[in-house]
């Protein structure tokens, strides 16, 4: 038997392979370079319907609502979450810029990230003293995973009907999960 070898990166070393990157994306985590490779339909049209919903609603707030190019800083490394929500972004001096203090961070699973969404982006995003909350939405049946922040600990909510609201206190906002799941699900899944 042999034994695989990776290749530990510098922080330097993934910051200039990511900005020389054209049509790649590259997240890092402990010295590990990740490709991010592309995504199914169904998980596009997913992150899609929910910067829609959130776009529409945070603009007139002045907030930004970026989608999956936006590099963000987290304890680990560097990740480029599906949608982001930040009102007075804040970024790190890199080409391209990171973004140090997203305030709702939405991660849309697929079979290659769900672990990843669940336990290592989790504590990650949970770390952030800007993050108020961080939804997990699986892209095969209704199901969003909101993760909330109150005064003393992160509150865990589940969605798993299309007729449920995600209602976000933090946000004042409610945003219907079919609305997220357009053109992917129906009632009748």
């Amino acid at each position: 038997m042999s034994a695989v070898v990776t290749r530990s990166y510098t922080v330097e070393e993934y910051l200039e392979l990511d900005a020389e990157a054209d049509d790649e994306r590259y997240e890092f985590q402990h010295g590990s370079v990740i490709p991010m490779v592309g995504a199914e339909p169904e998980h596009n049209q997913i992150k899609d319907n929910v910067s829609r919903e959130l776009g529409n609603r945070f603009v007139q707030r002045g907030c930004f609502v970026m989608t999956s190019d936006q590099r963000v800083r987290v304890s680990f490394g560097y990740v480029y979450p599906d949608v982001i929500v930040a009102c007075e972004p804040t970024y790190e001096d890199t080409r391209p810029q990171t973004l140090q203090n997203p305030e709702l961070v939405v991660e849309v699973t697929s079979d290659s990230t769900e672990a990843r969404d669940h336990s290592d982006k989790l504590a990650a995003y949970t770390d952030l003293d800007s993050l108020q909350e961080y939804w997990v939405i699986d892209s095969d049946k209704p199901l969003l995973a909101q993760y909330v922040r109150d005064a003393e600990e992160w509150q865990y909510r589940a969605h798993t009907a299309l007729s449920d609201r995600v209602v976000s206190e933090a946000f004042d906002l409610e945003v219907p999960l079919r609305d997220l799941y357009a053109l992917v699900l129906q009632e009748s899944d």
